[in-house]
């Protein structure tokens, strides 16, 4: 059984799967290619039998290992940014007209586990918390999150960079019955750095986190050592969490990449991944704070030891 399956008739055949229309625009001579796009995302169903299957989290299991940790995290994170969480009440910033919504999830090197992070934080905070979440895909030379939810190649992230006339909130696709949408990497392109590092991208992530002040933003960007992306990413996030993978990865490389990121937004939280846990040990993993803004009040420097 595959992990999307049929919300409504032919939900994977996409108006972005069609091929553009050649129009000629008045006053110019060359032609240009128009997408012809959905008026507003997609609706997939989710198998999360079958995700669930791919050590994702499954909101029917809450009592798992993996339902308790995310919970963890989720808990400093969502009080680092500010964010309340009031039952009967739509969630929202406690300072009004501050929104810390854009949250980058990296890593020192490939493979640390940065996009089953991202994917699980977003599926956690839109299943369990109710929470309005997209989740981006920006790691536009090794995308993977449409690899991990089963979804076919579609206009995404790079498309709205390259057209201006595109809009984000109409790309992509809404998990059904869940406050989740998911906005794939889109085109290839040849030098995603160049197209990051703009006064137009800066205007594209102030645009897309005042869209809907109460949504949280979870952007899966490349690892630090990698490519330059995910420094240039890091200027618009709000928060980064940045995923290590235990007993793995070299100190001096976590250090120069969180060095890097710093200097760029020292709002960097740690999660240790993939860390061994004796019996009678902690739930959870360690999530630790790293860095602050000036100016934002302090956070307690706590780790996330605490048992369920």
């Amino acid at each position: 059984m595959s992990i999307v399956e049929k919300a409504g008739a032919n939900v994977l055949k996409t108006n972005f799967s069609k091929k553009g229309k050649k129009k000629k625009e008045k006053g110019k001579s060359a032609e240009r290619t128009e997408l012809d796009i959905a008026k507003e995302p997609e609706t997939v169903a989710v198998d999360y039998k079958a995700l669930s299957a791919n050590g994702f989290f499954d909101p029917a299991d809450k009592s798992s290992q993996l339902a308790l940790e995310l919970r963890a995290v989720k808990r400093r994170l969502l009080r680092r940014i500010g964010y309340l969480r009031a039952s009967g009440e739509r969630q929202a910033f406690r300072t009004s007209g501050k929104q810390r919504n854009i949250i980058l999830v990296t890593s020192t090197r490939a493979g640390e586990g940065k996009t089953f992070t991202a994917s699980n934080l977003a599926l956690s905070l839109a299943l369990e918390d109710n929470i309005e979440t997209l989740l981006i895909d920006g790691d536009l030379a090794r995308p993977k999150v449409r690899e991990r939810f089963g979804l076919p190649a579609a206009p995404g992230l790079a498309d709205c960079m390259l057209d201006k006339n595109l809009d984000p909130e109409t790309l992509g696709w809404r998990l059904k019955n869940t406050t989740m949408r998911i906005l794939s990497e889109g085109a290839r392109t040849e030098r995603p750095t160049d197209l990051f590092n703009t006064a137009d991208s800066q205007r594209f992530w102030n645009d897309l986190a005042t869209a809907d002040p109460s949504r949280l933003i979870i952007v899966d960007a490349p690892p630090v050592l990698a490519t330059t992306e995910a420094v240039i990413l890091a200027k618009y996030a709000n928060e980064i969490l940045f995923v290590v993978e235990a007993n793995s990865t070299p100190e001096s490389a976590v250090a120069a990449a969180i060095d890097e990121l710093i200097d760029v937004n020292p709002n960097v939280s740690i999660m240790l991944n993939r860390c061994q846990i004796g019996a009678g040990g902690a739930h959870y993993g360690a999530y630790e704070y790293y860095g602050r803004e000036s100016g934002d009040e302090n956070p307690e420097a706590e780790q996330a030891s605490t048992k369920d």
